[in-house]
């Protein structure tokens, strides 16, 4: 089986890129892909519970985010210096992520069939 992973590298709010990756996640997992999402960057924002969209004009992630396991996405991973620059290392987020230091992240990639960033 395929082994995809999906970088999220942009806040939640500001792009259409964290959505449209979401939605690709998806598709690659209804297709029976083996999907694994990687929160890097910006990207970590979107592991925080109870995002406020309104000021923004978009739509929350939190249902999209709540419909990975129903597509057998499970795989989750977060950046540990990405969480350490933002404040966000040992606070409460979201989703269960497996938290990755450097030699974790080589690790990951190196195992990937293919690797798509949006």
């Amino acid at each position: 089986m395929t082994q995809v992973l999906f970088i999220q590298h942009r806040a939640p709010s500001g792009s259409m890129s964290p959505a449209e990756t979401l939605d690709a996640a998806l598709v690659s997992a209804a297709f029976g892909q083996t999907v694994s999402l990687l929160f890097q960057g910006d990207g970590v924002w979107q592991l925080l519970p109870d995002q406020d969209t309104t000021n923004s004009g978009r739509k929350s992630l939190s249902a999209q985010l709540s419909a990975l396991p129903l597509y057998d996405v499970e795989k989750l991973y977060a950046d540990a210096e990405s969480l350490r620059e933002r404040g966000l290392y040992g606070r409460t987020l979201a989703l269960p992520v497996t938290v990755l230091d450097a030699d974790g992240l080589r690790e990951l990639l190196a195992c990937q069939h293919r690797i798509l960033r949006f």
